[in-house]
C-alpha cells in the first residue's frame, strides 16, 4: 500500500491552474486590445465622413457660385456684343459716370429719356436684384478699377494677384455661424468685344481685366451638413453599439469556454501522479484523508467520476467469471 499520494499531482495541479490564469489574463488583454481597436476605428471612420460631408457640401457651394459666375459671363458677354444696351432712366437706372460714351443718354421722338449699360454697370445692376431676392452679391473688381467702388479687399487682391500668376479661381468659407459667407472669384478675361472700351486702357485678347466675385449666406449649407452630421453620428452610434455588444458576448464565452478547458484540464491533472490505492480492495485514498480512517477509502470508480466526465459499466473478465462462477462461467 502506497501511504502518501506523490507531490506530482499537487505541482501540476498548481501548474494547471496558473497556466488557465496567465490563458484568462492573456484572453481579456486580447479582448480589451481589441475593444479599444474597434473604438478608435469607428471614432476615426465618425471623422472621415463628418470631413467627407463637410467637403460635400463645399463642393456643392462651389459649383453654386461657377453657375453663378458663368451666367454673370455669358450675360456680360451678350451686352458686350450688342455694344451696350439703353434702358428708361428710372430711380435704379441712373446714368453711368464711368462710361465715357458720347452717346451715353439719349432721348427717343416722343421725350423719353434713355441711358446706355454697359457690361460693368449691368453686372452692379444685377447683383442689385440678387442681393434682395437671394442674398447672393456679385462684385466686379480690377487691380487698376475705374470706379473707387470696384476697388477690392484683401482676400480679392490676393486672389486677382494669384490671378497674374496663372490661378483659374478661388473659394472660401469666410466668417462662422450665421455670419459664415462662401466667397468665390475667378478672372474676367478680355474679349474680342470688350475692346471697342478696353483697347484705350491698354489691354489686349485674353488679358486679365480683374475678376467677378460671387458671395452668398452658406448658413443653409451649414444647416444641411448639421444634418448630415446627425445622421452620420447616429449611424456610428448605432454601429459602435452593435459591435461593443457582440465584441462582449463573444468575450464572454470565449472566457467561459478557457474557464472550461481549464476545469478539465484541471480535472485530467488530478488523475496525474502517484495514487494511495488499496492493494486489496482497489479502493483509493482522498490525497487529504486520514489512511487509518475507512471514509477516507472511496471506490475507484467513483475517484474517477467525480474527477473526469467518465462514466462505468460494471462487467466481469473471464478470470474472475470463472473464479466466482466457476462451471457455470462461459468463455
Amino acid at each position: 500500500m502506497a501511504d502518501e499520494p506523490g507531490s506530482s499531482c499537487g505541482a501540476s495541479a498548481a501548474d494547471v491552474a496558473k497556466r488557465g490564469d496567465r490563458a484568462i489574463a492573456r484572453v481579456r488583454l486580447y479582448l480589451t486590445l481589441l475593444g479599444v481597436f474597434y473604438c478608435l476605428a469607428v471614432a476615426l471612420s465618425l471623422a472621415f465622413s463628418r470631413w467627407t460631408a463637410a467637403q460635400e457640401f463645399e463642393s456643392l457651394a462651389l459649383s453654386s457660385a461657377r453657375s453663378f459666375f458663368q451666367q454673370v459671363v455669358v450675360t456680360r458677354r451678350w451686352n458686350a456684343l450688342q455694344g451696350g444696351v439703353y434702358v428708361p432712366v428710372t430711380e435704379n437706372a441712373q446714368p453711368n459716370p464711368y462710361l465715357d460714351d458720347p452717346r451715353r443718354d439719349v432721348v427717343t421722338t416722343d421725350g423719353l429719356k434713355l441711358t446706355k449699360i454697359n457690361p460693368a454697370y449691368m453686372t452692379r445692376l444685377i447683383s442689385d436684384v440678387m442681393r434682395k431676392e437671394r442674398g447672393t452679391q456679385l462684385h466686379m473688381t480690377s487691380l487698376k478699377p475705374i470706379r473707387p467702388e470696384n476697388a477690392p479687399d484683401s482676400w480679392e487682391r490676393e486672389a486677382l494677384e494669384s490671378f497674374e500668376r496663372g490661378a483659374k479661381e478661388r473659394a472660401a468659407v469666410v466668417g462662422t455661424g450665421t455670419a459664415a459667407v462662401f466667397r468665390y472669384i475667378a478672372p474676367l478675361r478680355v474679349e474680342e468685344a470688350c475692346l471697342k472700351c478696353h483697347a484705350r486702357q491698354g489691354y489686349a485678347l485674353n488679358d486679365i481685366r480683374g475678376g467677378i466675385g460671387v458671395s452668398f449666406p452658406y448658413e443653409p449649407f451649414e444647416q444641411a451638413l448639421s444634418q448630415q452630421k446627425r445622421k452620420t453620428s447616429l449611424s456610428h452610434l448605432l454601429l459602435f453599439g452593435v459591435g461593443l455588444g457582440y465584441l462582449l458576448l463573444l468575450g464572454h464565452l470565449l472566457l467561459r469556454r478557457v474557464r472550461d478547458l481549464q476545469e478539465s484540464s484541471s480535472r485530467v491533472r488530478r488523475l496525474e501522479g502517484l495514487l494511495p490505492i488499496c492493494a486489496g480492495c482497489k479502493r483509493i485514498r482522498a490525497a487529504d484523508g486520514d489512511p487509518r480512517a475507512q471514509a477516507s477509502w472511496e471506490p475507484i470508480e467513483n475517484y474517477i467520476r467525480d474527477r473526469t466526465d467518465a462514466e462505468f459499466s460494471h462487467g466481469m473478465c473471464p478470470e474472475c467469471a470463472r473464479k466466482y462462477f466457476g462451471d457455470f462461467a462461459r468463455d
